[in-house]
């Protein structure tokens, strides 16, 4: 959202150059501090001569434009890859140091690049720097120069947040916290803290020579120490470890001098007041406390026009109110599927396309959940098992095959229980074991935020189907979930950690198939086998390279296990 208000923001004001240019500059401060982030606050390396590499970018790019007409576009980018080579080279020395000493090093490195500069009188222009840099004709006006630092921006933006999602994010943060345990469980800590300076530097490279082509003008003191604490601070006041703190930081460092321009104050005051009250009482940056702002009251926004409306399925009474369901196939063999924690009956749609001539399929929302009514009172696995009584007892169901995913097979249990007679097999996937879930109090404020929180629902479903990749379909489930009853969203965790049926199950006779997705966070292996166990016909069935989700991820599969025994 922010990204695209800085995109419209020129045309609203293509009159007034100043201000573009402001932000132009906020840009550019904000790719360097990018790559300060990167070294400091994820792979918790310290580096005082950050601006160093800003100008090596911005004399490379300056020169290969002026001398050998170089397209801009390429420039800047031949401006980063010589960083990233000066950042692998400061990269390897600095594996020996840390701390203060480490501090010492690049702070000396920034004095010596700044130094050599002023010394290659003939190349660099010396003190007197480099005047009249062209920027090529269609990059001439300063709308065109704020979209293409912009489009700079938005892509080491994007480039960094991937990143930090994927291995290499997460390894650069194990070392941050404890670089002993991390090469214990297999991280290469010395590749990843060379490649955390390289990639740093390259953005700093970049961000460089985007400074020497909207200014128009260098010299060796642009980029000395007191650019490298300017970096600094507004890593500070950002956030570090935020991807979205440079962003911030840049708005406020950048932008406000020129917001007091008018005035007697002093910046050095101003900025040290911010410094201070950001250290003092918002010691995580600026962008930690408005994701908290937004995470807690503007999604709530976001939730209420992203809550599904319209039902897909069709309704039935029972005691509990109206419970909703979807209906599936035509074959003689009822099929009765339970869902799981923050799903819907659609969560099974993948599967349902798969579903063999033969069988019929019915989906109910449980109680609590989609469009079906809130449940009365307490939320209690065996209060589910009821609903699935009045659902199945309504659509006048028999002999059918039970199956329950996640919370949903710890309902199946209960159901099975209670009605041995009317299941002929249960299949449970991915399910909640059978002696109950251990689920600490501390989680129940993070399962509050779900309520108004789309994204992390999303995330959380996505994370839990790691190679079923079709998003669409997880905004849909993610719809019905805003549905749950606020009540159920810690009351789930709570009745999940409720119940013990390790007893009870010894009496069903019936074929019971526990199948489990070797790469589960939520389940462990050791669960689903003491699961299975307790069954006097129970068998385990792992299916391999999917997650906590192999109904959707692997349907074919569950359709073959379906087959197998009838």
């Amino acid at each position: 959202m922010v990204w695209v208000l800085l995109a419209i923001i020129p045309f609203l004001l293509m009159n007034n150059a100043f201000i573009i240019t402001i932000l132009t500059l906020v840009g550019i401060y904000t790719i360097a501090s990018m790559g300060l982030n990167i070294i400091m606050g994820y792979s918790g390396q310290i580096s005082i001569g950050h601006a160093a590499f800003m100008s090596i970018g911005a004399y490379t790019s300056t020169l290969l434009v002026m001398n050998y007409n170089v397209p801009i576009v390429f420039s800047i980018l031949a401006g980063g890859v010589v960083a990233f080579l000066f950042g692998l080279l400061i990269g390897f020395p600095a594996l020996r140091l840390s701390g203060f000493y480490l501090a010492i090093a690049t702070m000396g490195f920034v004095v010596a690049i700044e130094q050599l500069m002023s010394s290659l009188e003939s190349v660099t222009g010396g003190h007197a720097g480099i005047r009249s840099i062209p920027f090529e004709h269609v990059w001439n006006s300063d709308v065109e120069k704020y979209l293409l630092v912009l489009a700079f921006a938005f892509i080491c933006y994007v480039f960094m947040n991937r990143m930090m999602h994927a291995k290499t994010g997460r390894a650069w943060m194990a070392i941050r916290e404890n670089e002993i345990a991390a090469s214990v469980v297999g991280i290469n800590t010395a590749k990843y803290k060379v490649l955390a300076f390289a990639i740093g530097s390259m953005m700093a490279g970049i961000a460089g020579a985007l400074y020497a082509h909207v200014i128009g003008y260098i010299a060796p003191s642009d980029f000395g120490l007191s650019k490298s604490l300017d970096l600094l601070a507004i890593s500070v006041i950002g956030g570090m470890a935020s991807v979205d703190g440079p962003l911030y930081g840049s708005l406020i460092y950048v932008a406000m001098p020129f917001l007091f321009s008018r005035t007697h104050v002093s910046m050095s005051i101003v900025f040290g007041i911010i410094l201070i009250f950001v250290v003092m009482f918002m010691p995580l940056g600026i962008s930690y406390y408005l994701y908290k702002f937004r995470i807690n009251y503007l999604n709530r926004i976001v939730a209420f026009f992203k809550r599904g409306r319209k039902p897909y399925g069709d309704f039935v009474e029972t005691s509990f109110g109206k419970m909703h369901y979807i209906k599936r196939g035509s074959g003689e063999i009822p099929i009765l599927l339970i869902h799981g924690n923050f799903a819907s009956a659609r969560f099974f749609e993948p599967f349902l396309k798969k579903l063999p001539a033969g069988y019929t399929a019915y989906c109910p929302d449980l109680p609590n959940f989609g469009y079906s009514s809130e449940m009365p009172g307490d939320v209690e696995i065996d209060k589910y098992a009821q609903g699935v009584e009045e659902y199945v007892k309504a659509m006048g169901l028999k002999d059918f095959i039970l199956i329950g995913h996640s919370l949903g097979g710890a309902v199946a249990m209960a159901y099975a229980i209670r009605n041995p007679d009317k299941v002929r097999r249960l299949i449970l996937i991915d399910s909640a074991p059978v002696d109950g879930m251990d689920l600490a109090e501390e989680s129940h404020k993070l399962l509050n935020m779900y309520r108004y929180n789309p994204q992390i629902i999303k995330s959380a479903l996505m994370f839990n189907a790691p190679t079923y990749t079709n998003e669409k379909f997880f905004d849909v489930i993610t719809s019905d979930a805003l549905r749950i009853a606020p009540k159920a969203f810690v009351g789930n965790a709570v009745a999940l950690s409720s119940y013990d049926y390790t007893e009870k199950v010894k009496e069903l006779k019936i074929p019971v198939d526990i199948v489990y997705g070797d790469k589960d966070v939520l389940i462990s292996s050791e669960e689903m086998k003491r699961t299975a166990e307790a069954f006097p016909n129970g068998k385990l069935v792992m299916i391999k390279d999917v997650g906590h989700s192999s109904i959707i991820e692997s349907p074919d599969e569950i359709v073959k296990l379906l087959q197998h025994r009838e």
